[in-house]
C-alpha cells in the first residue's frame, strides 16, 4: 500500500533535510529592520505550516502559507515566493484540491502558460501528447534552482494525482536529468532518491490503471494491450523499488522495501500477470529476501518523518496482514507465529505516533487497520470498537474515502455477527460516503481511481447481496443500490466525476413512469425486479448458470456476419429460453400492452430484448422497448413534432478517416446513407441541415452544432461502441470522433439534444459490455435518448426503418412507440422480416 494520501510529500522538505526559508539573502546590516522582521515573520509562518500540515489542520497551513507568500512578494523575494508557493500546493494536496494544487505550482515555476495540463474537466481529462511536449520545452526553457527542482517534483505527483499519469511520469523524468547534471556540491542529499520514488509511485498508478482497464472491457484487443501494459509497469516499478533498495543509506529504502513488498503480494492476486512471468525470480523467492532484510532494518524507521514513519508502519501492516490471508506465504513467512501479532503490533506503533502527532486522518487509518486486523484474530468486540472510532475519526475531517472503508468493514463484521439491521445501517452509510466520493473522485487516491472491481463495485454488490438474504426484502433499495452501481460504472467509463441524472425511482420527477424491469447480475445468480406504475416491486430469482448458454449462443448467433443465413428458427431457441427464464415469470405483474424500460446489468446490454419470443410472437409485438445502462436518466422531455430541427450527417464514401490505425479494416463505403439522409430531411424541419461526405469534417460538425439550437442529431456514419473508451468511436470524413472528444463537438448545445441517431454503428466484436459505450457517447453527446444499432445493419433495411421511425415522430409518436412500428412495418415485410434487420436497433435513455 502506498501512503493513502501520499503524505511523504507534504513534510517532502523535512525529508531532503531542506527547508524553503533557509535560502536567503545574506543579511545585510544596513537593510531596513522592518524588512529584517518581515522575514523572520516569513520564516516563522513557513514552519508553523508545516506543523499544522504535520496534525492535518490543512486550511490553517495553508494559510499561514499564503500569509508568507504574501510578505515575500511584498520584499520581492522570488526564491521565497516560489518556495512559499509550492508550500501551497502541499496543503491544497492535502485538501484533495489537486487540480488548483497543480495550478498553483505551475505559478511558482512560471509555466501557467501551460495551464491547460491542469484541466480534469471531461473533454480534457486525459493525457495529450501535445500538451506534454509543450509542458517540457517549457520546462527545458528555464532557469531552474533547487527550489524549482522541488517544485517539479511535487507538480509530477499532483499530476498523477488528476490522473495525467504519462505526464506526471515526465515531468519526473525531466527532474531526475536537471538533478543529475547539478554540481556535485550544489546536490541536495537524497533528492535523486526521492525522485526514484515518486518515478515508482507514478509507474504503480499506471500499473493500476491498465490493470483496471483489463478488468473493465471485454474488447479482445484492448483487454491483450492493457495485459501487456500492466506487465510493463509493474517490471519498471519493481526495477525502480529494487534500486533504492540498493542504496541502504538512503531515507527511501525502507519504504522502497515495503512498497516492493505490497506489490509483490499484489501482483499475486492477479494470476494473470504472475503465469506470463519470466522477467523476475518468483514471488516466494522475493519475499523470502525482502523479510530476511526487513527484520533487520526496523531502525530504518526512525529515518523518516513522523507521518511518513507512521504510514510506513501501516503499509507494513497491511502487507503482513495479506500475508496471514495467504496460505502458501503464511507457513513460508510464519511457519511458528502468526503475521497477524506482528501486523497488530506495528498497527499499534503508528496509533501511538499519529495520536502523538494529533493527526486525525492518520489516527483513523491506523485504528481502521486495527480493527480489520482484530477481525482477523476474532476479536469481534474489539474490532468493532476501533472501526466505530475510526469513522468518527475520518468524519470528523471529512476523510469520505477512508470513512466508506471503514463504514464497509464495519458492514461486513456486523453481518457476520448476524446483525442485519446494523450490517445494513453500515453499508448505507458506506455507500453514501462513496457518493461523495464519486463527486469528487480526482480527491481520492490513484488506487481508488484504478481499483473499482476491489474497491468499489463490491460493496454495492455486498450489499444488495445481504438486501436480498432478508425475509422481506425492501426491492426498492435493491434497485437504488444498483442505480448507483451502474451509474458509477458509467463515471468509471468517462473517467469523470458525478453526473448529473434523475433517479426513475422519483416518481416524483418522472410522469407517466411506465412499468421497469431491473435484470441484475449477482454472483452466481440473475435477479429480475419488476417496479409497476403504481409503485410496487416484485422479484424473480434464477440461476445465472441457466441463462449463460442461451446469452452467449444468441449474441455469438446475432454478431455473426453471415447471420441471415442462419435459421429463424435456430435463434428462436435462444430467444424462447431466455423469455421464459427472464420474463414468463413476471409477465403477470405487466399490462398486456405499452412501454417497458429495461434496467440491464452490463452482461445483458448487447442482448436485444425486442426479439425475447413467447412461442407465438416477439416481444416487439406487444411492447414499445426502451433500454438504460441505468435508471437514472436526463431530465423527461416529449419531442414536439413540429420542432423536429435536426443535423443530418452522413459518409457515404471511402473517407480519410477509414484509413485511421483506430477504424477496423472490414468498415467499406455506405453507398445508401445519401438517400438515407435525404428521406430523414423530409420528415424533419425544413430549417434542418445536412453535412454529407467532405463536408462533415469535426469542424464543420461542430461549427453546425454551434450556429443552430437542435432537437435532433443524426450520424449515418460508421461507428464502433465498446467498453474501452478508446475504441468507441464515430467516423467524420476527417479523423474517427472517439467517445472522449464528441463533448468537443457537441457542448455548444447547452440544453443537450432530445435524440441522438446513429444509424450504421456497431458495437466491437467479441466485446460483452460494448453497448456501454453507446451509453458512453449519450453521456457525451448530452443526449436525453440514443437510437443506435448492435450490429451493422444492411443499408436498405435501414434506410427504410429510419424514414418510417422519423414518420412516427413528425405524426406525434413517443421515441419508443416510433421505433416499435418502425421494427413492426420492417419484420412485416419478407425479405426483411428475418430478427438480423430488426431487432438491432435499440432506444437508450428517454422513451417518450
Amino acid at each position: 500500500m502506498v501512503a493513502t494520501r501520499h503524505w511523504s510529500k507534504y513534510l517532502l522538505l523535512n525529508v531532503l533535510g531542506v527547508c524553503i526559508v533557509v535560502i536567503q539573502p545574506s543579511f545585510i546590516p544596513t537593510q531596513a529592520v522592518e524588512k529584517e522582521a518581515q522575514r523572520t515573520q516569513a520564516k516563522l509562518l513557513t514552519e508553523k505550516g508545516h506543523e499544522l500540515l504535520d496534525r492535518g489542520r490543512n486550511s490553517e497551513a495553508f494559510e499561514a502559507w499564503k500569509q508568507a507568500t504574501k510578505i515575500y512578494r511584498k520584499l520581492q523575494y522570488e526564491q521565497g515566493i516560489t518556495g512559499s508557493l509550492i508550500n501551497e500546493s502541499l496543503a491544497l494536496q492535502a485538501l484533495g484540491l489537486y487540480p488548483r494544487a497543480c495550478n498553483t505550482l505551475l505559478q511558482a515555476l512560471k509555466l501557467d502558460k501551460d495551464s491547460s495540463i491542469c484541466d480534469t474537466s471531461l473533454e480534457q481529462a486525459t493525457d495529450s501528447e501535445s500538451t506534454t511536449a509543450s509542458l517540457k520545452a517549457a520546462i527545458d526553457k528555464q532557469k531552474l534552482t533547487q527550489v524549482d527542482l522541488l517544485g517539479l517534483q511535487n507538480l509530477g505527483d499532483v499530476l498523477r494525482l488528476i490522473g495525467k499519469l504519462d505526464t506526471s511520469f515526465a515531468v519526473l523524468d525531466k527532474a531526475s536529468q536537471i538533478a543529475k547534471n547539478l554540481p556535485t556540491e550544489s546536490k541536495i542529499s537524497n533528492f535523486n532518491n526521492q525522485l526514484l520514488l515518486n518515478k515508482a509511485n507514478t509507474l504503480r498508478s499506471l500499473y493500476y490503471q491498465f490493470k483496471s482497464k483489463y478488468q473493465l472491457t471485454d474488447e479482445p484487443e484492448t483487454k491483450q494491450n492493457a495485459l501487456l501494459k500492466a506487465q510493463e509497469n509493474f517490471y519498471l516499478t519493481l526495477k525502480i523499488y529494487k534500486q533504492l533498495i540498493a542504496d541502504k543509506e538512503s531515507k527511501t529504502y525502507i519504504q522502497a522495501y515495503l512498497n516492493q513488498l505490497s506489490l509483490l503480494l499484489e501482483i499475486e492476486k492477479w494470476t494473470n500477470l504472475t503465469k506470463e512471468s519470466s522477467q523476475i525470480i518468483t514471488t516466494e523467492q522475493s519475499l523470502q529476501q525482502l523479510f530476511k532484510v526487513l527484520s533487520t532494518s526496523k531502525e530504518k524507521f526512525q529515518q523518516l518523518s513522523p507521518i511518513e514513519s507512521i504510514y510506513t508502519r501501516l503499509n507494513l501492516a497491511q502487507s503482513l496482514t495479506e500475508i496471514n490471508q495467504n496460505s502458501k506465504f503464511k507457513q513460508l513467512l510464519f511457519p511458528q507465529s502468526s503475521s497477524l501479532i506482528v501486523a497488530l503490533d506495528t498497527a499499534r506503533e503508528a496509533l501511538i505516533l499519529s495520536k502523538e502527532l494529533d493527526n486525525k486522518r492518520a489516527e483513523s487509518y491506523a485504528l481502521g487497520t486495527i480493527g480489520k486486523i482484530y477481525d482477523y484474530l476474532g476479536q469481534v468486540t474489539e474490532s468493532k470498537q476501533c472501526l466505530e472510532t475510526a469513522i468518527g475519526l475520518a468524519q470528523s475531517v471529512q476523510a469520505w474515502d477512508i470513512a466508506y472503508q471503514w463504514q464497509w468493514e464495519l458492514g461486513r463484521l456486523y453481518q457476520q455477527m448476524g446483525k442485519a439491521d446494523k450490517a445494513k445501517e453500515a453499508y448505507t452509510a458506506a455507500i453514501n460516503n462513496l457518493d461523495k466520493v464519486r463527486g469528487n473522485i480526482l480527491a481520492v487516491s490513484p488506487e481508488i481511481q484504478f481499483k473499482f472491481k476491489e474497491k468499489v463495485e463490491p460493496v454495492y454488490q455486498e450489499y444488495m447481496e445481504l438486501l436480498l438474504s432478508q425475509k422481506n426484502p425492501n426491492l426498492k433499495q435493491v434497485v437504488s443500490v444498483q442505480e448507483k452501481l451502474k451509474l458509477s460504472e458509467l463515471e468509471t467509463f468517462l473517467e469523470c466525476g458525478k453526473l448529473p441524472v434523475i433517479s426513475l425511482l422519483d416518481s416524483q420527477k418522472l410522469v407517466d413512469l411506465p412499468p421497469t424491469i431491473y435484470v441484475i447480475k449477482l454472483k452466481n445468480r440473475i435477479e429480475v425486479i419488476v417496479r409497476t406504475p403504481e409503485g410496487n416491486f416484485y422479484r424473480h430469482t434464477k440461476d445465472f448458470s441457466l441463462l449463460s448458454n442461451s446469452i452467449n449462443s444468441l449474441l455469438k448467433g446475432i454478431q455473426n456476419k453471415e447471420i441471415t443465413g442462419i435459421e429463424e428458427s435456430d435463434l428462436l431457441i435462444y430467444s424462447q429460453a431466455l423469455y421464459n427464464l427472464l420474463f414468463a415469470p413476471i409477465k403477470k405483474y405487466l399490462p398486456k400492452s405499452g412501454t417497458l424500460v429495461f434496467v440491464l446489468d452490463s452482461f445483458f446490454q448487447n442482448l436485444p430484448i425486442a426479439m425475447l419470443h413467447d412461442g407465438n410472437n416477439y416481444l416487439i409485438k406487444r411492447y414499445n422497448i426502451s433500454t438504460a445502462s441505468s435508471s437514472e436518466l436526463w431530465q423527461s422531455q416529449t419531442l414536439n413534432p413540429n420542432k423536429l430541427k435536426a443535423l443530418i450527417a452522413g459518409i457515404s464514401e471511402v473517407s480519410p478517416s477509414f484509413q485511421n490505425p483506430l477504424v477496423p479494416r472490414n468498415f467499406n463505403a455506405l453507398p445508401k446513407v445519401k438517400t438515407e439522409i435525404l428521406n430523414i430531411k423530409k420528415n424533419t424541419t425544413p430549417d434542418s441541415k445536412l453535412l454529407l461526405n467532405a463536408k462533415f469534417t469535426s469542424e464543420d460538425f461542430r461549427q453546425k452544432m454551434k450556429d443552430n439550437p437542435l432537437t435532433i442529431v443524426h450520424l449515418s456514419t460508421h461507428g464502433q461502441f465498446s467498453s474501452a473508451p478508446e475504441k468507441t468511436f464515430i467516423l467524420a470524413w476527417d479523423i474517427p470522433v472517439t467517445v472522449k472528444k464528441l463533448k468537443l463537438l457537441l457542448k455548444t448545445q447547452r440544453s443537450g439534444i432530445d435524440l441522438l441517431v446513429l444509424s450504421a454503428c456497431q458495437t466491437a466484436k467479441g466485446d460483452e459490455r460494448s453497448a456501454l459505450g453507446i451509453a458512453g457517447i449519450a453521456v457525451k453527446a448530452g443526449a436525453r435518448s440514443t437510437l443506435a444499432s448492435l450490429w451493422l445493419v444492411e443499408a436498405d433495411s435501414t434506410t427504410k426503418l429510419m424514414s418510417e421511425f422519423y414518420k412516427g415522430l413528425r405524426n406525434g409518436l413517443t421515441k419508443a412507440e416510433a421505433l416499435r412500428l418502425a421494427q413492426l412495418k420492417l419484420m412485416s415485410d419478407p425479405k426483411y422480416s428475418h430478427p438480423y434487420f430488426w431487432a438491432g436497433f435499440i432506444l437508450v435513455g428517454n422513451w417518450l
